[in-house]
């Protein structure tokens, strides 16, 4: 118990020496400048993202069609044990029908 007591108020020395200097580091510091100034331009050209007007990727409409099933496959749990069974069925169903639409927007479409 006296090992945790000592711990403890070592670490809270510690802390409290870190916090006096985090606040003198900052009464040195200059006024506050232009916050814009500090923010990094975009990796990204504007023009190099998707049209928004065109198709979504082969790779986002798989991932919304999963979540979809996902979603449906939660609710089937859910539903009493008689139907369960069908629920679970047209939600699978339904994915495969879903994936087979996909597959023509699937490899490179540059």
């Amino acid at each position: 118990m006296k090992a945790r007591t000592g711990c403890l108020l070592a670490l809270l020395t510690l802390l409290s020496a870190c916090a006096r200097e985090d606040r003198a580091n900052a009464a040195l510091a200059p006024e506050a400048e232009d916050s814009s100034a500090a923010v990094a331009p975009p990796i990204l050209a504007l023009e190099e993202f998707a049209d928004p007007a065109q198709p979504p990727s082969y790779e986002v409409s798989i991932a919304s069609v999963a979540a979809d099933h996902n979603k449906a496959l939660k609710r089937c749990t859910r539903q009493p044990e008689a139907v369960r069974s069908q629920c679970q069925q047209e939600a699978n169903a339904a994915f495969a029908e879903a994936e087979t639409g996909l597959q023509p927007l699937r490899g490179n479409q540059q």
